[in-house]
């Protein structure tokens, strides 16, 4: 199996996955009502209990987390800090504007992650990838416009959610990805749950959301936080970003397609336009990418 072959597979499980997280999160806020802070801060402490005795078992894994947590423990409290706050802008639009926008409005990361790449690895801008950026911008657009649906507030959260996520999968490919997949995960995680719950004990925010919430809120972290994120960050150690972006592109369709069947939200033909905007500028923006790199290898 090549190593291009096992990353797509890494990401169609990221996307089967990732899919149940949305539409559970978004089930949750829908029939609940749960504050942003309130279902993160159940939902991960709960998934990180739940995998603790599956990490902490064997004698092999506590000695490789040791290691792991040697090397990278400066990398994994940044980490933690960028996934915290892009976490709760993401609930935060979820809340505002339910799943299928917000799925659509993720779109903005290649954009994010190509001004991070200007800012830092002295990469330049092509005519594709500025096309790219007028295509998505455009549909951002249109989905912001959806009335009813879509508050500027949502937009705001998505947006800055989007750049966050963004960072974080560059500081994994500059600098994590030679750990050990699955430690980091579960490592991230106890981090981001305990950075999360200090800063809601911090301001008194805790309140008990029932057991039923949290075998809900448990399942789908266990499911997002765990196992989605495990096929993401392997899945960056088959395949360039650029590549990576393009795959995701199928995310938001499983998504809308789910709130459709499940939810009954409605599928205007502005969503429709602004999804075909966002998703056909992600993938010009890949190919672009790609070709640039073909480019510059052809020049060295």
């Amino acid at each position: 199996m090549t190593s291009h072959s096992t990353g797509y597979k890494l990401l169609l499980g990221n996307i089967v996955v990732l899919t149940f997280f949305y539409l559970g999160s978004d089930f949750v806020l829908r029939n609940w009502g749960l504050a942003p802070e309130q279902m993160m801060s159940w939902g991960w402490g709960a998934a990180m209990v739940v995998m603790t005795p599956f990490f902490l078992f064997r004698s092999k894994t506590r000695t490789t987390l040791r290691g792991e947590w040697k090397k990278y423990w400066k990398f994994l409290v940044i980490i933690s800090f960028v996934t915290v706050g892009a976490g709760l802008l993401f609930l935060y639009g979820i809340d505002k504007a339910g799943s299928g926008p917000v799925a659509l409005l993720e779109n903005m990361q290649p954009i994010f992650a190509l001004l991070l790449g200007m800012m830092f690895l002295s990469e330049r801008l092509n005519r594709g990838e500025i096309f790219s950026a007028l295509l998505i911008f455009g549909g951002i657009s249109l989905i912001s416009a959806l009335k009813g649906e879509v508050t500027p507030d949502a937009v705001f959260a998505l947006v800055g959610s989007s750049f966050l996520y963004a960072l974080h999968s560059f500081l994994f490919k500059q600098f994590g990805k030679e750990a050990n997949t699955v430690c980091f995960v579960f490592l991230r995680g106890w981090l981001s749950a305990v950075l999360l719950w200090l800063l809601i004990l911090m301001v008194g925010k805790v309140e008990w959301v029932g057991w039923e919430v949290l075998f809900i809120l448990a399942l789908i972290n266990v499911l997002g936080m765990g196992v989605a994120r495990y096929f993401f960050f392997q899945a960056h150690k088959h395949l360039p970003i650029s590549k990576l972006n393009i795959f995701l592109l199928l995310q938001p369709v499983g998504v809308l397609l789910g709130t459709f069947l499940i939810f009954g939200d409605p599928v205007s033909f502005q969503k429709i336009l602004g999804a075909i905007l966002i998703l056909s500028g992600g993938f010009f923006f890949a190919r672009s990418k790609k070709e640039k790199n073909l480019n510059l290898q052809k020049i060295k």
